[in-house]
């Protein structure tokens, strides 16, 4: 191994090493309660070599997300590349995307909610907000993508792609959110039994046909059918 690789290598040990470090007080102590020189003193890192690396913070934060986010849009491409093989079961998958993307690292998962919040987001740097904003768009268009071939080959209800997209992807956030709440407050948690749940009211529809019809009259001109 050359000295360049070498070195390359120890830099991305570090990075890692902080990167761990940040999540691990992320997790035990929650966000605000991380600052640069526990990071350093958790890691073994000097916080002159910390600095080396990163800027702040909220920069090994963005790193951990961006990396998380990374493996989410691998296993969305995937799908999508496939999705004449996966035709008959395209929900199925695509829910299965957003289980995989959670279970990987649901510290991470968690950090990117957080990091998607309002909040946060006018209070980052303008360089990470970019990093963040990339990042969402880049999963959300290939959700896009995957709905729109579902909706343009009958298989899933006639319906904007783009707000139906959106309807899956909320529905799994907000499960994924409420368990990770109840588990931290009462050490319960549901999430296999109201993640089933949900996909089978999303794959049925919530209503009876019986219902649909006799509410179509009621349903604006952008609803779907």
């Amino acid at each position: 191994m050359g000295i360049i690789e070498r070195r390359k290598r120890e830099r991305e040990a570090r990075q890692e090493l902080a990167i761990g470090a940040a999540m691990g007080i992320y997790d035990k102590e929650g966000y605000h309660a991380i600052t640069m020189e526990k990071i350093a003193e958790k890691s073994e890192l000097s916080r002159a070599a910390l600095y080396l690396y990163f800027k702040n913070k909220e920069e090994i934060m963005v790193s951990a997300i961006a990396s998380h986010a990374d493996y989410f849009e691998s296993i969305l491409q995937e799908l999508y590349d496939n999705r004449e093989r996966f035709k008959d079961v395209l929900l199925e998958k695509l829910w299965e995307c957003f289980q995989k993307f959670y279970k990987k690292d649901q510290l991470a998962f968690t950090a990117w909610l957080y990091f998607h919040q309002t909040e946060m987001l006018s209070n980052l740097p303008e360089e990470l907000r970019s990093v963040i904003h990339g990042l969402g768009a880049k999963v959300v268009g290939l959700q896009h993508k995957i709905v729109r071939y579902g909706v343009e080959e009958k298989i899933f209800i006639k319906c904007d792609y783009r707000a139906l997209s959106e309807v899956i992807w909320s529905s799994f956030l907000g499960i994924a959110y409420v368990e990770r709440s109840k588990e931290v407050l009462s050490n319960k948690s549901h999430m296999a039994i109201t993640q089933e749940a949900a996909l089978r009211v999303l794959s049925r529809g919530i209503l009876n046909a019986s219902r649909k019809d006799g509410g179509s009259e009621k349903r604006g001109k952008h609803a779907c059918s």
